[in-house]
């Protein structure tokens, strides 16, 4: 598991302990970057450790093993986790989404013009994430199969692996695709969009520490607030921190936000976003039984 720690510095705001929080370098998790960056949580009376992921599995493992506290991920990993471990661990809100955030990135010189044109082809993609979901819930819907075609690999990895050509195409949530198309190592030549869902991203909390925060989680979900109003209302200032946060250009930061929203609360298109993709995932035997999405949301 490749990962980096990145913990703030210690403020005595009033917490008997700092709320540990994985998150991932990437524009998915833009609210909790701009939150921390704009210090919304400390103008809440909470302190927060911050350690830095690759990838929601990534992060989903250092909430379920390790000693995060909350956790973000998109709606796969969320879906698996919850599956094995609620109610101990639980969706604590959405943070937004995206359908188009997942692209299809094939070599600027490829013939391929969708997904139909990477069966029998080799494909790179994060398994377990959101992304590996939404394409085999594309797949589907197109009526083809790509399971033999996939093969794991991490986002950090791709530019070179597809650059080198030792795979046909990559599939990967932004920033990735934007970066590819940035340096010319790819074009972007599908989104995993159209099918009925819009990818939300997760906050996951473990229940022993919802408890243990409890007078601070309503302040926690006004921090992300706060937030997704400024990411929404300052586009490019925000692009800027997340850009040094990630270190990405601010060109590929700003594409790559732009194919997302910024949202906190789920709503009842996240909802039915969540369950049609669990009842895919279930039906796929990815998981082991259909978690109740509203009995693994903490309140």
């Amino acid at each position: 598991m490749r990962w980096i720690v990145w913990v703030m510095a210690a403020v005595s705001l009033g917490c008997a302990k700092p709320l540990i929080i994985a998150l991932q370098d990437r524009v998915v998790d833009a609210v909790v970057i701009v939150a921390i960056e704009k210090k919304f949580f400390e103008e809440e009376g909470i302190e927060i450790a911050a350690k830095r992921f690759t990838s929601g599995p990534a992060t989903g493992e250092a909430l379920i093993f390790g000693d995060a506290d909350i956790a973000t991920m998109g709606d796969t990993a969320a879906l698996i986790a919850v599956a094995k471990y609620c109610p101990n661990i639980q969706i604590l809100t959405a943070l937004g989404g995206g359908e188009k955030r997942h692209g299809v990135v094939v070599p600027v010189d490829a013939s391929a013009q969708s997904l139909r044109d990477l069966a029998g082809k080799k494909i790179a993609v994060k398994k377990s994430t959101s992304t590996h979901g939404g394409v085999m819930l594309k797949a589907k819907a197109e009526g083809i199969t790509l399971d033999k075609e996939l093969m794991d690999l991490e986002p950090s990895l791709m530019a070179s692996a597809l650059a080198s050509k030792e795979v046909d195409a990559v599939i990967a949530s932004e920033p990735t695709p934007s970066v590819l198309v940035e340096k010319g190592i790819g074009k972007r030549i599908e989104s995993l969009d159209g099918v009925g869902n819009t990818y939300p991203l997760l906050l996951m909390v473990k229940a022993s520490s919802f408890k243990e925060h409890a007078s601070h989680m309503d302040g926690v979900l006004r921090a992300l607030e706060k937030a997704a109003k400024f990411i929404n209302e300052s586009p490019e200032e925000s692009a800027q921190i997340v850009s040094k946060f990630s270190k990405l250009s601010v060109g590929a930061t700003k594409e790559a936000m732009a194919y997302h929203f910024y949202r906190i609360g789920i709503d009842t298109t996240t909802k039915a976003s969540l369950v049609k993709m669990a009842e895919f995932l279930y039906d796929a035997h990815k998981l082991s039984h259909l978690p109740d999405v509203e009995k693994c949301t903490a309140h």
